[in-house]
């Protein structure tokens, strides 16, 4: 099922591994708070778990002597950042659908019906979500006043007619129970506490994860994220520290994307 667009590099046995958790932000609901007041909903933070899995019972083709995909340990270790630095995946923005289920055949029916049209726009709006709430010290509608809304409303309308699914598969895993992420962003500290559940925490029960990864030329997604960005009429009411904000998330916005 491996459709390589060039020669990946060789990468090295798959080990235990390590996986952050994807933060699971529904778009609709982010519609909904930014229609609210700022008064009546204080700004939270999109939530983050940590989940290590320990194990990869099987793959598919494992039953035929297939190995999985190099990008599958990469993505399971490393995540969006360690694909993005392939060569073969340099002029692309990655992007991965991820869905699991204890039931293969619902993960099956889940990817015969994903649709470019209606989920990849989740995939990238979800991205550049985190990108603008970075910060968890301020809400982003109030570090960038109205820009914010404008941006994410505009922004979950666009369609990406050349999208490239590029690669998918299934994997059976065991994994620990999520944990919330330590007050640290060290990563030997958080190696750390993940070795300390592991000593009492029981495995999770082994859970099938299906995985679709999805290339999207840098340079289309640059151009039309920039021209949403600079379409959006400027607010007068802004601060002027909103107003300095807007303007350098414009010009830095894929430094951290």
């Amino acid at each position: 099922m491996t459709r390589f667009l060039g020669n990946a590099p060789s990468l090295p046995p798959v080990l235990p591994v390590i996986a952050a958790g994807l933060c699971l932000v529904l778009v609709s609901s982010a519609s909904c708070r930014l229609s609210q007041t700022r008064e009546n909903l204080p700004y939270q933070r999109p939530s983050a778990q940590v989940s290590r899995i320990i194990e990869i019972l099987d793959h598919e083709g494992g039953a035929s002597g297939e190995a999985y995909a190099e990008w599958v340990s990469l993505y399971i270790n490393g995540g969006i950042p360690a694909l993005e630095k392939l060569e073969v995946f340099a002029p692309y923005f990655v992007f991965v659908a991820e869905q699991s289920s204890q039931d293969l055949d619902t993960l099956l029916q889940w990817a015969a019906n994903f649709s470019p049209e209606r989920d990849i726009p989740q995939l990238i709006l979800l991205r550049a979500y985190r990108r603008l709430t970075g910060n968890p010290n301020v809400s982003p509608d109030d570090l960038y006043g109205s820009f914010f809304e404008a941006f994410i409303k505009r922004l979950a309308a666009l369609r990406w007619p050349f999208s490239q699914r590029y690669d998918e598969t299934w994997i059976l895993v065991r994994r620990l129970p999520a944990l919330p992420p330590p007050d640290t962003s060290d990563a030997e500290a958080l190696e750390e506490v993940l070795s300390e559940e592991q000593s009492y925490a029981p495995p999770d029960l082994p859970l099938h994860i299906y995985l679709i990864l999805i290339l999207i030329e840098k340079t289309e997604v640059e151009a039309s994220l920039r021209l949403v960005m600079n379409d959006i009429p400027p607010d007068k009411s802004l601060s002027r520290d909103q107003t300095q904000a807007v303007n350098s998330v414009k010009s830095n916005f894929f430094n951290s994307f």
